[in-house]
């Protein structure tokens, strides 16, 4: 491990602010360009020039792309994908800035261990304040997969409305599914609670984002 995860706050800084130089560069954003897959490229408009002109930085460009990432991970990711930046130097950074670390395993832990509200699709488990909430889905997976949309909207700051569920859902979908995952026992109410009305036939998550992790496994 280098001398500089030793580092301290100002330090952190320090490095923080050369990545942001290194990626204000035309040599950056050709060098993503070139490194995103042709799915990537197409989500952008299909040429670095309209995805800069739409996003206006490299930051925004990959915020796009992965939509749970902060501006401060997007730099620190950024610079691991462009400039080879050491992974432990990376988790070092991120862990100054508040952020959870690269890996996914680890960041997995950390979350879990410091409270947050996390959600692993593999296995639809539900983790909160450090412990895992045992919640029985049945066979069924219309509950798991509204919770996971709900979390979703609420890292986008977007409300939940039918057409969230999908084009041909009732109108009253969605307070029916808050009303039923109200009902599943090893959900707290203190959760719940956090679905408030915000319009007609529409809901917000209001869990605090930052919060909430998603993981694949």
């Amino acid at each position: 491990m280098t001398t500089l995860v030793a580092g301290g706050r100002e330090e952190a800084l320090a490095v923080f602010r050369r990545h942001w130089t290194y990626l204000s560069g035309p040599d950056a954003a050709n060098s993503l360009w070139r490194k995103l897959t042709p799915e990537e490229k197409r989500k952008l408009g299909s040429s670095l020039a309209v995805a800069l002109t739409r996003h206006g930085r490299l930051t925004s460009i990959w915020m796009h792309l992965h939509s749970h990432v902060s501006e401060p991970r997007a730099v620190v990711e950024l610079a691991v994908k462009l400039f080879s930046y050491p992974t432990d130097e990376a988790d070092w950074l991120l862990r100054e800035m508040g952020e959870l670390p690269i890996d996914e395993e680890a960041a997995k832990a950390e979350a879990i261990a410091r409270g947050d509200l996390v959600l692993v699709r593999k296995d639809r488990a539900v983790y909160w304040e450090g412990e895992d909430l045992e919640v029985n889905w049945g066979k069924g997976k219309v509950l798991w997969e509204f919770l996971v949309l709900a979390c979703e909207h609420t890292q986008h700051g977007e409300e939940i409305s039918r057409f969230s569920i999908g084009d041909h859902a009732g109108e009253d979908v969605v307070t029916q599914r808050v009303y039923r995952l109200r009902k599943v026992p090893e959900i707290p109410h203190a959760l719940t609670d956090r679905f408030e009305p915000v319009g007609l036939k529409t809901q917000r998550f209001t869990f605090p984002a930052s919060r909430i992790q998603i993981f694949d496994n």
